[in-house]
Order: structure tokens, then C-alpha cells, then sequence
């Protein structure tokens, strides 16, 4: 396919004139581009696509092409094959009485197909989260049209049977007639007598009618119909009078059967004419589909990334290379580093090439003008990630040779033109990009007028990357703070060029080195040599004087930054140790947390079989209270060597409800003695540090007294009301209540939790049996409360 300027019915291109987009190969790309569309309306948009007209929406379509590629490995891309272009046939079906032919409704079915799978394949991007799902809802299903084109339709492209009752009992009744006619031919050809007049066994068709064929010799042997005669002249087709009727018949029904599909085509094509706007919309995203698609495809045939778009004027393309060198692949490409307006080069706004000729300035100019272009026309750019391409609007090149003989124009008045354009245009926005300053004329006059063009632009605010062998305009780029030097680089041994540059040097030309690799005839080289010899240009011996002092700035700078890098990497290591070892003592503090944690679950566990043996009269109610007494102290262990906190807050006062960090046990202060809190769990009085408690809300009475009484029978069970309480504080509550009851030598524990969602009726059963304490439970008041029946009972 070829993409030439948009013309008359193609969007204009916004951010570069057509010069800039021809000279920067924008018009090459868009073709390689549209190789990668694989339905009409994808190509065509291929070539419309033009440079954005704000950053966002620039974003927003490279945005959407990264979405494509993370969907393809798991979902391909849209499945757009199908679309054909029904423009013209959406535009016929709209008209009164207009009937669109089998081959046109065909295309629409084609198409309607394609866009239903491009709306499954949109609503199963939008279940995995894609940007791309949001396209879905702007398609509109078109189910029952897609529904009748199957029944009208058969997989070749028949009209079936199915298409409507009526002309299912036309065909029906053609099969019998037809049936009817052939038995009757087939039977006059197997009598007897009729054998020696019969040219060849079989029954045909002339004219829409079943004939037999006879021998020129035997044409009046049946009485019929001749409706033929072989190209030979020995054979006539015949139509015996015996199945004239038949075939009138069967001619009668073929018309009602073209009159009946010509019905339903006009059905159908006034069906499309009504649905022809919904139609359009749905092609034009699965088009959209299948651009982003090219546009991911391209991606990757270039190895392209997301480029960041920013606002500022800048450029930081890292081992950029050009899209259509790449695609030679006949051999490698060597990538190079673009800068200008950014931190790389001291936010300078002008960058200057130099250097010998096929060294790769011309190149490198043209690579970053294409990209910029690519960047904000939504397409990755084949370069390092990470880089970076600012909001330049316009874009504006003068590369190549302006002369136009149809207008009289030179070469260097064809540069002079497109130079005036620049300067009328130039604003702070404005990208700049120029070949060869001050060529084409006299080289002080040429060099003069350059820098003339130059300074107007940087005053103006441009951001310029030009290329040019003239030292004056060496010496200007390091005069000005806002500019910045470079050279393409050469092998110092064997005076190749390398193609990558080298910032804040000045490159030579070069020109006895690249003429002698032509082969330039050495006898005219070496007197040009000679004509050379001396004729320094005035400048160059200072140029090289500041190129030696900043070099050596910028090796003392180079050192600076290893010896600042080694401090940093000695900080980040002591600050790795130091990270690791509060880690270990975290981890140590959580395990001796854990520890307590277990240590006072297993005395919980000890007290609930104590109580239990009591209450079966397997202990004395003396042993049972030494083995409370051992508990109590494991307990009051458990929680003195329990690591203290890192954090102190204020003293606790005797009463106050607190809750043992840690260990998540709440209790009431009994008594604050020689530092240490007494706290009362439920009966079990523990020793803790105050820095080991923290307050909590007031619970519900405890049992009094000191320590663990056990009693020698168990009481009626007590009740615990959790209406109204979140799970979380319910089943802290319920845990004190059970605590409450199993040490009173209750048997059972009413719970109300109440009806309601049954949220906190299903947390409470579940913890009940989850819980040693309890042996069973059940049922009451309707669901609306639960019996505990605890262990011992």
C-alpha cells in the first residue's frame, strides 16, 4: 500500500507541515504502518494518522497499544478478519425501495460477524481489567440482524431453504416436480424401441427445461419440443410432449422462487438501512481495534517502547535508532543517544552536529525528528526505555535538497524559504531541525547568515538541533550557556565512523579521509592536501584549546561522581546493616510475643481441665487449688519475660481495665505494688510491668476475690447479651463470659446475639466450637440465642 499527503478527504496533519513530514520519511512509516492492518478500514486509517494536537492524547494512544500487547499473549489480537468495506452498500440500503444484491449482503453479514467477535473480544478485556474494555460499550449488538443473515445465508453463500415458510414450500415443491419429470425421461429412455434414437443416456437441460438428447437421424422418432442442437450437429435436444405440463410447472415455481428471495433480499436490505448507523459505529471501533493493532505490530517489528511524553521542550531519546534503517535488516544498526533541553545537556536548547560527512550527522537529525514525529502520533519509537520526547508543536525540517526548477528556484534560495517559514513561525514550542547551516553559498557569508538564523530562533524560544562543518558555528554553540556541541565519532585507527555521538566535542570533516575511502585518485588527493596545509580555518587552534580544558573538567567531574557514588554505596551498606539488624531484633521481640501468647493458652487450656476434674470429683478441692496456684505463676512467668514494648505510655491506676500487649488477655488493675501491676484475667491475677499494659475498655463485672475459687458444685448458668455488638467486640465479650462461667463452675452460658443478617449468630457458633470450654450447644428463643453447655457439666 502506498501513503502519499492527505488529501482532500484526509484529516490535515496537525504539528508539522507537509515538507517536514515528507522529508522526515513520516509518510514511509505510515505504509510500513499499514502492512501490519489486516481489514480495509484498518489501512485506511493507517494513513490518516497525523501527530496529535495535545500531549493527552498522545498518551492516551500509546497507552491503549501497551494494552493491546499485554492482552495478546493470553487473547490475540482482535479478531478483525471478516471486515469488508460497506460503506457503499450502508449508503444503498438507506434509499426507498433499493434492493442490495446477494454479493453486498453478503459483505454486510461478513462484517457483522467481525464486529460481534470484536465486541466479545472488547467485553472479555474489560473482565480482565483492560483500557481497552471500555470500548465495548460503544459498540451495539446487533444479535437478531446477525440472527437472520445465518437463516437467509448458508456458510457458501447459498440462500437456504429456512429463509422463509414460503419459499421453503416453493423448493419443496420443485424437488417433486422435478423428481416427477426426471422418472418420467429416465423411463423412455430404458424402453426398447427408443434405444437406437437415443445420442446418449442421460436427461439435460435447455432452457430451463429437462430434455433428452436424440440423433439427428432419429428427430422425428418422439413426438416433442427441439430446444437445441449440439455444436456437432449430430445430437438434438428434445423435450418429449408428455412433460410439458411438467416443466411449465416446475418454470412457474422457479418464478416464485426468485420473486419470494427477491422479497427477502428487499426485507433484508431494508433491515440494514435501518440499522445502517449502529453498523457504521461498530466498524469504525473494530477499525480502531485493528489500528491499534498496526500499531502494536509495528512496535514490535521495530523493537519499539512506550516513549514517556512530557510537556517540557526536550528530548532525551536513549540509543534511539532509525525506524527504517531497522527495517532494512540487512545489517545491524547502531543506536545513538539524543539530547537536547534536558538535564543530559544542562537544559541547552540548541544541539550542534559535527563532524565528517557519512559520519551519520544527517541521520541522527532525521532520527530525531521522526521520532518526535512517531511519539506524538500515539507509535512506539525504537529506543531505550525510559525515553523521553517533549510536547514540540510544531515540528519544523529543512533537510534535503529545496530545489525546484518548476519555480526557478536554487538550491540555496529552496533553504533560504523554507529558513524564512522557520523564523516566521518559531515560538517557545517550536522544534527546529536544520541540515547543513550555512551550505550552499559562500562559506563566511553562509556561516554569517546561520548564525544570524540561529541566535533569532533561540531568542525566539525554539529548541534547534542543526548539523554544519563550519568552525564559526563551533565557537558559537560554546559561546552560549543554552547550547551544546557534539560530534559524530571515528575510529582513531581506522578513521571509520562509529555513528553515535560524542557531546560537548567538535567533530572534524574529515574530507581527505572519506575521499581517499571513495577512492579518490591519490595524486589530485595529495595535492589537495597540500592546498590544505596551513589554511587552518580562524578559530579552530582555540576551539581545540577549550575542548582540551573541557575535558579536563570534565574528568575532574567524572572523578567526583565515583567518589560521591563509592560514599553512597558505603551509606546504603551500613544503612542494609542496620535495617538487618532490626529486623533480627524484631523478629526476635514477635517470636518471645508468640512464645507468652502459647504460654498463656496452654495455662487457659490447664485451668479449663483443672475445673473439669473438679468438677467430676477426680480432685480434691485442695489439689485443685495448687494446680490453679501453679498456673497462675506460669502465667505471671509468661508475661515477665515476655519482651517489653517499644513504646511506654502512661502508668495504669489501680481499677482501670487494661489488656496485656501481645497477648491480647484483658483484665482489671487489682493493686499497683514496687512498680509491678497486679492484674485480675477473669480470677487468674498475673504480675506485669506497666509498660507491658495498655487500656481498654471497661468489660463486664468479674468474679471478686483473689485468685481461682473453685467450687465444689457448679451453679445455673449465667447469660451474656451481645445484641448490638460488632463480631469482633462480641466474640471478645463471649470469651469473657465463657472465662466468667467456667471458673464460677457454671454448666451452661446463655448467649443472645438476636436474629438479624445471622452474621454474628454463625461467628458465635463457630467459636463456641472452636472452643475446649465448651462441650456442646444449642438453640433457643427461636434462633435468637444459643446454650453453651460447658465442659464438666
Amino acid at each position: 500500500m502506498t501513503v502519499s499527503s492527505p488529501s482532500r478527504d484526509v484529516r490535515p496533519a496537525r504539528g508539522a507541515d507537509e515538507r517536514t513530514l515528507h522529508v522526515l520519511d513520516f509518510f514511509r512509516i505510515l505504509e510500513v504502518l499499514a502492512e501490519g492492518a489486516r481489514s480495509p478500514q484498518g489501512r485506511a486509517l493507517c494513513g490518516t494518522v497525523r501527530p496529535f494536537p495535545d500531549p493527552e492524547a498522545a498518551r492516551e494512544a500509546l497507552a491503549e497499544v501497551e494494552a493491546l500487547g499485554r492482552l495478546e499473549p493470553d487473547m490475540g489480537l482482535p479478531p478483525v478478519g471478516g471486515l469488508r468495506e460497506i460503506g457503499p452498500h450502508l449508503r444503498t440500503a438507506r434509499k426507498a425501495g433499493v434492493v442490495l444484491g446477494v454479493e453486498a449482503l453478503l459483505e454486510v453479514r461478513d462484517t457483522l460477524e467481525a464486529c460481534a467477535r470484536v465486541q466479545e473480544y472488547l467485553e472479555d478485556a474489560a473482565a480482565e481489567g483492560s483500557i481497552l474494555g471500555r470500548y465495548a460499550g460503544r459498540m451495539r449488538p446487533l444479535d437478531l440482524l446477525v440472527d437472520r443473515f445465518a437463516r437467509v445465508f448458508g456458510p457458501r453463500g447459498e440462500i437456504l431453504d429456512g429463509a422463509s415458510p414460503r419459499l421453503a414450500a416453493i423448493r419443496e415443491e420443485l424437488r417433486r416436480v422435478r423428481g416427477r419429470i426426471r422418472s418420467r425421461l429416465e423411463a423412455l429412455l430404458r424402453e426398447r424401441d427408443l434405444a437406437p434414437a437415443v445420442q446418449d443416456d442421460f436427461v439435460t437441460v435447455r432452457d430451463g427445461r429437462y430434455v433428452v438428447p436424440l440423433r439427428t437421424d432419429f428427430r422425428g422418432y418422439l413426438d416433442g419440443i427441439v430446444h437445441d442442437r449440439s455444436r456437432t450437429g449430430q445430437t438434438f435436444f428434445v423435450e418429449p410432449l408428455e412433460v410439458v405440463e411438467l416443466n411449465n410447472r416446475m418454470g412457474s415455481l422457479l418464478e416464485e422462487e426468485e420473486e419470494e428471495i427477491r422479497r427477502i433480499l428487499a426485507e433484508l436490505t431494508a433491515w440494514v438501512g435501518r440499522e445502517a448507523g449502529a453498523i457504521a459505529a461498530n466498524v469504525a471501533v473494530a477499525a480502531h481495534l485493528d489500528l491499534l493493532a498496526a500499531r502494536w505490530h509495528l512496535a514490535r517489528r521495530l523493537g519499539g517502547v512506550r516513549p514517556e511524553v512530557v510537556e517540557a521542550r526536550e528530548l532525551g531519546l536513549r540509543e534511539a535508532r532509525h525506524p527504517l534503517l531497522l527495517l532494512r535488516a540487512d545489517e545491524p544498526v547502531v543506536p545513538v543517544d539524543l539530547f537536547v533541553g534536558g538535564e543530559e545537556v544542562g537544559g541547552a536548547r540548541l544541539l550542534l552536529i559535527t563532524g565528517a560527512n557519512a559520519g551519520g550527522k544527517t541521520v541522527a537529525l532525521k532520527t530525531a525528528g521522526l521520532l518526535v514525529l512517531m511519539a506524538r502520533s500515539g507509535l512506539f519509537v525504537p529506543a531505550a526505555e525510559g525515553s523521553r520526547v517533549g510536547w514540540f508543536d510544531p515540528v519544523f525540517a529543512d533537510i534535503g535538497d529545496e530545489q525546484d526548477l518548476d519555480r526557478h528556484l536554487s538550491t540555496f534560495t529552496g533553504h533560504l524559504g523554507r529558513l524564512r517559514e522557520a523564523l516566521e513561525g518559531a515560538d517557545a514550542g517550536t522544534l527546529v531541525l536544520l541540515d547543513e547551516l550555512g551550505a550552499g553559498t559562500d562559506p563566511r557569508e553562509g556561516g554569517g547568515l546561520a548564525l544570524a538564523v540561529l541566535e533569532a530562533l533561540l531568542d525566539a524560544g525554539s529548541t534547534v538541533i542543526g548539523t554544519t562543518h563550519l568552525e564559526g558555528l563551533k565557537g558559537f554553540a560554546y559561546a552560549r550557556p543554552d547550547a551544546e556541541n557534539a560530534a559524530v565519532a571515528f575510529d582513531g585507527e581506522t578513521g571509520r565512523p562509529l555513528y553515535r555521538l560524542v557531546y560537548g566535542r567538535t567533530g572534524r570533516s574529515n574530507a581527505f579521509e572519506v575521499a581517499e575511502r571513495t577512492g579518490f585518485p591519490p595524486r589530485v588527493l595529495a595535492r589537495a592536501r597540500a592546498y590544505a596545509a596551513g589554511g587552518d580555518e580562524p578559530g579552530a587552534g582555540f576551539l581545540h584549546e577549550i575542548e582540551r580544558a573541557r575535558d579536563e573538567a570534565l574528568e575532574a567531574a567524572r572523578r567526583a561522581r565515583e567518589a560521591e557514588a563509592e560514599a553512597r554505596r558505603r551509606l546504603e551498606e551500613a544503612e542494609r546493616r542496620l535495617r538487618e539488624a532490626e529486623a533480627a531484633r524484631r523478629r526476635a521481640r514477635e517470636e518471645a510475643w508468640e512464645e507468652a501468647r502459647a504460654e498463656i493458652q496452654r495455662a487457659r487450656k490447664g485451668l479449663a481441665r483443672v475445673i473439669r476434674r473438679f468438677a467430676r470429683r477426680e480432685i480434691s478441692q485442695q489439689e485443685a487449688e495448687a494446680q490453679v496456684a501453679r498456673i497462675e505463676r506460669r502465667m505471671e512467668a509468661a508475661v515477665r519475660e515476655a519482651p517489653e514494648p517499644a513504646e511506654r505510655g502512661a502508668p495504669p491506676r489501680e481499677g482501670e481495665w487494661v489488656r496485656i500487649k501481645g497477648v491480647g488477655r484483658e483484665g482489671r488493675v487489682v493493686e499497683i505494688k514496687d512498680g509491678q501491676a497486679l492484674v485480675d484475667l477473669g480470677g487468674l491475677r498475673v504480675t506485669a510491668s506497666p509498660a507491658q499494659l495498655e487500656p481498654a475498655a471497661p468489660s463486664a463485672p468479674r468474679p471478686a476475690g483473689g485468685g481461682v475459687r473453685v467450687q465444689a458444685q457448679p451453679r445455673a448458668g449465667g447469660e451474656v447479651v451481645l445484641v448490638g455488638c460488632r463480631v469482633d467486640e462480641a466474640l471478645r465479650r463471649l470469651d469473657r463470659a465463657l472465662d466468667g462461667a467456667v471458673l464460677a463452675g457454671q454448666g451452661e452460658l446463655k448467649v443472645v446475639h438476636g436474629r438479624g443478617t445471622g452474621a454474628l449468630r454463625r461467628a458465635v457458633r463457630e467459636a463456641l466450637d472452636a472452643d475446649v470450654r465448651v462441650a456442646g450447644w444449642r438453640a433457643l428463643d427461636g434462633d435468637a440465642a444459643t446454650v453453651a453447655e460447658l465442659s464438666g457439666r
